[in-house]
């Protein structure tokens, strides 16, 4: 968590950004100096400390199991760099709609995606979903765009999601205009989500190159289901997103764990009700280097 403090030099009070954390048994501290008054500009010093926060802690090691991703990926033939994207494609599709509440195993995510025609037992809507999420995220790694996010692009997205559903399809793409409440949060996501978004996507491409790209899929992660932009699949679409970041930067790809979704959610709304970005960031890179470790890379 970064905090800010405050110590007297000289008489006089001055202010510090400060996180503090715990490594091989000892508590660490890294502190930044902002001034003797509180900068208009606070937002923006604490991204640049959670920039270098994220460079002390967690960036080298990523750097390591990307170079090892790289090359194992480029020395597979075209054919299995398609099986092997389609493959985690799947477990990723599993785990995104597990989170939301899916009653489909991996085993059926698979052959609704390979083998549609064989038919399963479960709810029509979580066969559609499975889907369509497969569909949107090979649109994604097919895609020609640049790195850029764009708003016909996220409602593009939504609207595949929930195009087919029965009950979801009157506000598939639609940005929401009505007061939402999240099950079992305390939050209440802003009323008018639009303006919010489009600051969201002008930030994001303004900032997409000189922001280290896991830290940029994080953050746009977290700041997406912040915003809740749309009355359902938020946690979906802020998947997508963080996905779409790491792989058109070339770094591995997150299927974000099910096993891991009360710690996942504890780690958003700590962020959101203590307003720190640094709680949900803190749990990201530690449970993304877990998987990356997984990977036997």
């Amino acid at each position: 968590m970064v905090s800010i403090e405050v110590k007297k030099v000289s008489g006089k009070d001055y202010y510090y950004l400060r996180y503090s954390y715990r490594e091989e048994g000892k508590v660490k501290l890294i502190e930044k100096g902002i001034g003797t008054e509180i900068p208009e500009n606070l937002e923006e010093i604490k991204l640049d400390f959670i920039k270098e926060i994220t460079q002390k802690r967690w960036i080298d090691s990523i750097e390591v199991f990307a170079k090892k991703y790289r090359k194992r990926f480029d020395s597979l033939s075209k054919t299995f760099q398609i099986k092997d994207l389609r493959a985690f494609g799947i477990r990723f599709t599993y785990d995104s709609n597990r989170i939301e509440g899916s009653t489909l195993t991996l085993r059926e995510v698979a052959l609704v995606v390979e083998e549609p025609n064989v038919p399963i037992n479960k709810p029509t809507h979580d066969i559609i979903e499975a889907k369509l999420h497969m569909e949107i995220y090979e649109k994604i790694i097919n895609s020609n765009s640049h790195k850029e996010l764009t708003m016909e692009m996220v409602k593009e997205w939504h609207k595949t999601l929930f195009s087919l559903h029965p009950e979801k399809d009157n506000f598939a793409g639609i940005i929401r205009e009505e007061r939402i409440f999240i099950g079992g949060s305390d939050y209440v996501p802003p009323l008018d989500p639009k303006p919010y978004l489009i600051k969201l996507l002008k930030w994001y491409n303004e900032n997409k190159d000189s922001i280290h790209p896991v830290l940029l899929a994080c953050l746009m992660h977290f700041r997406f289901v912040d915003i809740h932009p749309f009355r359902d699949g938020n946690g979906r679409m802020t998947r997508l997103i963080m996905n779409y970041i790491l792989y058109k930067n070339n770094y591995p790809m997150y299927a974000l764990p099910y096993g891991i979704r009360k710690s996942y959610y504890k780690a958003i709304e700590n962020s959101v009700l203590k307003e720190d970005e640094m709680a949900f960031v803190g749990w990201f890179f530690r449970n993304y280097l877990k998987y990356l470790n997984s990977l036997k890379l």
